[in-house]
């Protein structure tokens, strides 16, 4: 059992599946995950019966609880359904600056230092298909969607995401709407981490490309 139907460390699900729509969705940190679960199936909440939440700081959380997949009987009885399947993915190292930049920069910590802790949690991990030692904003997003599990149909890049999305729409019967949440992308994130990698070392950038190998397999 390698589909990680339950991310252990946070208590969430990354994989989510709403009937109504057929639509099997995989959700990775750092890669437009805010702008499709918050700005596009949270605003279905109220027509796909989510109990109302007073609470808001949980609101994300329960949605993705609500239509978690239990078991892999029911993931499996899922995809012979043939449902809608698509995830979002990012170049691995622009979403690694991008999360450094969102998550750890305040800290004081530079880029390299940060790079250098990555390595370290990621060498000590005791379990390499899961990675529940890392943050979940720079952890391989293979350890999220189970692609070697998941026939997507749809892998959608940040790079082209507008006209991804409005495809994904179109296949879900939905109406799209402009919005992006959270996403930096662009000239400025390519330059930014073009620098910040300029002042790695050979033997970092190697390790890294081997952390995130089947990322950038998915990528291309």
């Amino acid at each position: 059992d390698n589909v990680p139907l339950f991310d252990l460390r946070y208590n969430i699900n990354h994989i989510i599946f709403i009937p109504k729509y057929n639509v099997l969705h995989c959700e990775i940190p750092k890669a437009a995950s805010s702008t499709w679960t918050v700005g596009t199936f949270m605003k279905l909440a109220d027509e796909l019966g989510v109990p109302y939440r007073q609470n808001k700081e949980h609101e994300r959380t329960d949605f993705q609880k609500y239509f978690q997949i239990k078991n892999m009987e029911t993931f499996n009885r899922i995809l012979e359904g043939d449902p809608v399947s698509f995830t979002n993915v990012r170049h691995p190292f622009e979403r690694l600056v991008s999360a450094y930049y969102n998550q750890v920069q305040s800290s004081g910590k530079t880029f390299d230092q940060f790079v250098q802790s990555v390595l370290m949690t990621a060498n000590t991990t005791q379990n390499k298909q899961t990675y529940f030692e890392m943050n979940q904003h720079w952890r391989p997003y293979n350890t999220y969607c189970a692609f070697c599990n998941i026939n997507y149909k749809v892998i959608s890049k940040s790079e082209t995401f507008k006209e991804d999305k409005k495809e994904i729409m179109h296949m879900l019967g939905l109406e799209d709407e402009e919005m992006r949440l959270g996403v930096h992308i662009g000239n400025t994130i390519e330059s930014t981490t073009r620098e910040e990698f300029r002042n790695l070392t050979e033997e970092v950038k190697i390790a890294l490309a081997d952390l995130y190998k089947y990322d950038f397999a998915m990528f291309d």
